[in-house]
């Protein structure tokens, strides 16, 4: 049988069939390297993506297998996918724009498949928040963190409470290197710097952040010499964290870290985020 409907015709039907029987479609408009994908999602409480920062290091929390009918920019971008690249090493790895790759890792935290953090390194120090004390009273959310942290499924499992008690040195501030060399999580099967996404993920801990802010007149002369380059890519006006900064200046945190947290020109600002 021939069919006598339209091109523009049979591919509203297909697509009103497939969103009403599956929830997508995929249709093709021409021939196969022109086709139409819709998909419908229920209403997410995320109204609006989050503003993604060039520092901004994606964690995947599902376990995403390569699709072939995946857009472009995720097929690409997915091979650099860590968990511990920040956003402009992914796009320079990928050789994507950084914009594109901004609007795929909203897409993915919009579906619930990441989030993001601050880039998770030893010399962070981190704080634990009153939020622990609802994963206390929920048995669920214990075994969720139990699988996500552990190390080695040919280990015995940690137990919760030695969990716990490692969120509870986060109590007044810990640097994680001071947690994994005091506590060492390893010797209990447990991932320290997974035990700090899913801390962060459910807002268990927290993040100290440092914001610069130049003080005095703004005169390039006012300011020493190992100074001036973060002034002049205006780093310094209490907007940009040490790592906005490493990343936008290309440079080590422990430079960073010398050249303004003792210069009298410059102050401080701490706050806690993710």
């Amino acid at each position: 049988v021939v069919s006598t409907q339209s091109p523009v015709s049979s591919g509203i039907n297909a697509e009103y069939g497939g969103i009403n029987d599956h929830g997508y479609c995929c249709v093709k408009v021409i021939d196969e390297l022109n086709v139409i994908k819709l998909s419908y999602v229920n209403h997410h409480p995320c109204v609006l993506p989050p503003i993604i920062k060039d520092s901004d290091v994606p964690i995947v929390i599902a376990n995403l297998e390569e699709d072939g009918s995946w857009d472009l920019t995720l097929r690409e971008l997915f091979p650099f996918l860590d968990n511990q690249k920040p956003v402009r090493l992914l796009a320079d790895l990928s050789l994507l724009d950084i914009n594109l790759v901004k609007k795929c890792i909203q897409s993915l935290i919009y579906f619930n498949l990441a989030f993001i953090v601050s880039p998770i390194r030893y010399s962070n120090t981190y704080y634990v928040t009153s939020a622990i004390q609802t994963i206390m009273q929920d048995i669920d959310l214990q075994e969720e963190c139990i699988q996500y942290v552990k190390m080695d499924d040919r280990n015995p499992c940690p137990t919760w409470e030695v969990i716990f008690s490692l969120y509870e040195t986060f109590q007044s501030g810990k640097k994680l290197k001071q947690v994994f060399l005091y506590e060492k999580p390893f010797l209990r099967n447990i991932n320290d710097r997974r035990l700090v996404e899913f801390g962060l993920l459910r807002g268990i801990l927290k993040r100290l952040h440092k914001y610069p802010i130049a003080q005095g007149p703004s005169g390039e002369e006012n300011f020493p010499p190992e100074i001036l380059e973060y002034q002049r890519n205006g780093v310094l006006d209490g907007q940009h964290s040490y790592d906005d900064i490493c990343v936008k200046l290309g440079c080590k945190l422990d430079k960073v870290e010398n050249d303004l947290d003792f210069c009298k020109d410059i102050t401080i600002i701490q706050k806690l985020g993710v």
